[in-house]
């Protein structure tokens, strides 16, 4: 049996809620109930093994921080059994337990005994402390007088030192200039490798899938989804943007994907079918913008974003659309796709093509090739953008484009019927590995037509004059007499 860090069974919190504060009076003098019962989080189970990173997301509201809170021991359960093992460091807001008129090196003594480090502890650690939070020059000063960015580096800097057995993090990863957030994610790895374990809540679905080794999504105080953070934050993209039927079944947890998603694998093997298809309409999907949750979710950076979660456009009775016949060479190269939208205009199939116009299934850095899209209307669609989004397998972003960001405009209108391939050429500045293609067709508003995340595969030859590990290939050439000419 796996030894555990953290055990959740059957966990609810629920707060009462009065309209009005007379109302409190009166319930009690009257005993006749006037009060809501508002159930934040609802028989929840969660188990995390010692060593494991697992990320928490989901909409406002949805139970994140409050689950946190109740881990952490600052919030009481309604009902349900939890257990931690060892000690427990949180961070759950900026500057928790540090106080706005103690100077930096006040706090630092102040956050350490929270933490349950004795003094002498505190005074031992003191030099690294302030070492990682780079405050040398400030830390006498008062806390208040720092910026948000010294405030963050401050606490993450406290709450890591004490070498917890259990990290708690509510989105203070995201706080801090980029130099710091790195410093942050090297101690988070460093801290798996020797076996702590993480929970962490970030609204950043790139944080989420370069850090932990699994994904929760919480929905109403409800887990939704328990799987492959890549895939778990697909079905977060889903639940906030896709159609309003699909939307609503979502809330209900009937998501079809989330169905079994701790089952799917996260690895793809590449196969010799490299064209895409027309998946079905229970497809999952991902997307950004609008949400405030989603500041840090960039896919193609333009209008071919998602559209808000408000959207009000209707989707196709597709049923009522007759499909184009697909080929053998259209059938789908792998199981991880995502799709969803409206779907009145359809990209149906995906290749590419080199040079020459040939089809490939593999292609070679540097070499110049072609994303050629079919795209067929099953109804007058104008003002139309078109994107691209490159990831690797465990779903970062490498490479996003879209038309509005390229400086162009709208695809030519489309007629009722009609039938069209778009091309898009580009130069596999890449080194080896196995990538995916998502392509997006969308309205300059940013209403969403078709988006198919991860469609297609992008395999990269082997490039012996590049490091294995580099994620571009710069086509670097060395000048040993450089005269100062380009």
């Amino acid at each position: 049996m796996t030894h555990l860090a953290i055990e959740v069974a059957d966990l609810s919190k629920s707060y009462r809620v009065w309209n009005n504060p007379r109302d409190m009076v009166l319930e009690v003098l009257t005993g006749r109930r006037r009060h809501l019962e508002f159930e934040a989080l609802s028989h929840i189970n969660l188990k995390v093994a010692h060593g494991s990173v697992v990320g928490i997301i989901g909409r406002n509201g949805a139970g994140k921080s409050t689950l946190l809170r109740i881990v952490a021991g600052t919030l009481d359960a309604t009902s349900g059994k939890i257990s931690v093992e060892g000690r427990i460091s949180a961070i759950l807001e900026l500057g928790t337990g540090f106080h706005g008129e103690y100077s930096g090196r006040e706090n630092v003594f102040l956050g350490g005994l929270c933490l349950g480090l004795k003094r002498d502890e505190i005074a031992t650690r003191f030099d690294e402390i302030v070492a990682f939070s780079e405050l040398g020059d400030f830390i006498d000063q008062p806390f208040r007088t720092y910026s948000s960015g010294m405030q963050a580096r401050l606490t993450f800097a406290v709450a890591t030192c004490v070498d917890p057995d259990v990290l708690i993090i509510d989105e203070a990863l995201s706080v801090g200039d980029a130099r710091f957030q790195l410093k942050s994610f090297d101690r988070i790895r460093s801290f798996k490798q020797r076996g702590k374990s993480i929970l962490l809540v970030s609204h950043s679905m790139p944080s989420i899938v370069a850090v932990c080794d699994r994904a929760i999504l919480l929905e109403k105080g409800h887990i939704l989804a328990d799987g492959n953070p890549s895939e778990v934050c697909n079905l977060y993209h889903e639940l906030l943007f896709s159609p309003a039927d699909k939307n609503k079944n979502a809330e209900l947890g009937t998501i079809s994907t989330a169905t079994d998603i701790s089952k799917r694998t996260a690895d793809v093997t590449p196969t010799n079918e490299f064209s895409l298809t027309p998946a079905a309409d229970t497809s999952p999907e991902p997307e950004l913008h609008n949400a405030s949750e989603q500041r840090e979710l960039r896919l193609p950076s333009g209008m071919c974003q998602p559209a808000a979660a408000t959207e009000t456009a209707e989707p196709t009775d597709r049923e009522a659309t007759p499909q184009q016949p697909v080929s053998a060479l259209d059938q789908p190269s792998n199981t991880r796709e995502q799709r969803y939208a409206l779907r009145e205009v359809e990209i149906v199939t995906i290749r590419l093509v080199d040079s020459e116009g040939r089809m490939v299934h593999t292609v070679q850095t540097l070499g110049r090739y072609k994303l050629v899209c079919r795209i067929v209307a099953h109804k007058r669609m104008s003002d139309l953008c078109f994107g691209v989004l490159v990831r690797d397998t465990r779903g970062i972003g490498l490479f996003g484009w879209d038309m509005l960001t390229g400086g162009l405009g709208p695809l030519d209108t489309f007629e009722s019927g009609e039938e069209r391939e778009i091309a898009l050429s580009f130069r596999a500045n890449i080194p080896a590995g196995h990538y995916f293609i998502t392509v997006t067709l969308a309205h300059w508003n940013t209403t969403k037509q078709d988006v198919r995340f991860d469609a297609h595969d992008l395999i990269v030859e082997a490039t012996p004059t590049i490091f294995t590990d580099s994620l571009v290939n710069l086509e670097v050439e060395l000048n040993q007499h450089y005269s100062g000419e380009i």
